[in-house]
């Protein structure tokens, strides 16, 4: 493994969640509402649960072509290289759209490229990164990832003003940083490790005991984390009382400082997740429940940054050792790239589930945000069990 490795998949995670939190949480809505004004909260739905349905497609698929790749540029470099440049094509036209249908497309292209580079660019982590090195990897990896989706959101949101000139921007850039990262770690391609064509490879994938229970596992607290985010807006105006603009700038606020705590959790657990994967992600899990459950003990502002801290550094923590615990429960060598891909479903469905899970809660309770972050709790800790029985095959 070259030196510059960690670093560089720090760089190149960040870049690439700078682009999905930019686009996904602030450029797409922002068009949509200068498309159509009335209707731009269904359009919304709409859009973004149709891109998250092909991503959910084409994620897997650019693993197992990823690893299927031969050539003298190696198994993941053409993809990375190809992903970037065609998402760069795709996010410059979106920042032209000016109707809702243009808005879709542009979306509906664009997320799954993105997702093109994802699935190799995963697979880079456990292709290359030796198993004394994977900790301290991991944790860049995902300190990488919180970063850019805080940068994300503060550059789309300083620039949303001169959204063409920023997608543009943002396109560039992304061409030139995953440039960049295949330029200093070249992919050398290693011979007899194309996986050959089965029929049924991708049942005995969900058959893998510890695939199929850190899947599992992933996708509850992803879940609980996600009925919360997608009304953080609102839970801060009941909170605080405050209009939208003023608890826009408070939201602000908290998730900056619960980005800040999942970077401080993500680097601090290396050391305890290279000792006992499964261990730290279930303490992890447990110190994010705890979080989560903050605000119903806490009142006002105080409970919202009680949770942005707990709960930021029980995730941050998770990021890490459940990554590492990931790694280790790869079933082959061969299809890291579609194994990868198809794990990235246990982020995906949750985040098209949340909204309408946590919307039917709120309908249920009357509107009681409290029953939004005691489901969060519960999700998170049914997963608890799930990983635990791991234990005695993970043990490093």
């Amino acid at each position: 493994m070259k030196r510059s490795l960690p670093m560089s998949l720090l760089g190149a995670n960040l870049l690439l969640n700078l682009l999905y939190s930019a686009l996904g949480g602030v450029v797409v809505p922002a068009l949509l509402e200068h498309a159509d004004p009335v209707n731009k909260d269904v359009h919304l739905a709409i859009v973004m649960t149709a891109s998250s349905a092909v991503t959910i497609a084409i994620r897997p698929l650019a693993g197992a072509w990823s690893d299927r790749t031969t050539g003298r540029f190696g198994r993941r470099t053409p993809w990375i290289v190809a992903g970037a440049i065609t998402s760069a094509i795709a996010v410059a036209w979106l920042g032209q759209a000016d109707t809702v249908i243009a808005v879709a497309v542009g979306w509906l292209i664009a997320q799954p490229l993105l997702n093109i580079i994802e699935s190799p660019l995963d697979a880079v982590l456990a292709d290359r990164v030796p198993e004394h090195a994977r900790a301290r990897t991991a944790a860049y990896y995902g300190a990488g990832a919180a970063l850019g989706l805080a940068v994300g959101a503060v550059v789309a949101g300083i620039t949303v003003d001169n959204l063409s000139l920023m997608t543009l921007g943002a396109g560039l850039v992304l061409v030139a940083g995953m440039i960049g990262f295949v330029v200093l770690n070249p992919d050398r391609a290693v011979e007899g490790l194309r996986p050959h064509r089965q029929p049924g490879q991708w049942r005995a994938l969900w058959r893998s005991r510890g695939f199929s229970r850190v899947f599992i596992a992933r996708a509850l607290v992803v879940l609980g984390q996600q009925m919360v985010l997608v009304y953080l807006l609102y839970i801060v105006i009941d909170r605080t009382g405050q209009n939208a603009a003023d608890a826009g700038r408070t939201l602000a606020m908290v998730v900056g400082v619960h980005i800040a705590c999942v970077v401080a959790g993500a680097l601090v657990a290396a050391g305890a997740a290279r000792r006992n994967r499964v261990a730290t992600v279930v303490v992890a899990t447990v110190v994010g429940a705890l979080g989560l459950g903050l605000p119903i003990l806490i009142p006002g502002m105080a409970g919202l940054i009680a949770y942005a801290v707990v709960s930021g550094l029980g995730r941050g923590a998770y990021v890490t050792s459940d990554l590492l615990l990931l790694l280790h429960v790869l079933p082959s060598k061969e299809n890291h790239g579609r194994d990868l891909g198809y794990f990235g479903w246990a982020t995906l469905l949750p985040q098209v589930v949340a909204p309408a899970l946590a919307g039917t809660l709120l309908t249920l309770s009357a509107g009681s945000y409290p029953v939004l972050f005691a489901a969060a709790v519960v999700l998170s800790l049914c997963s608890v069990p799930v990983v635990a029985v791991l234990a005695e095959r993970t043990r490093a």
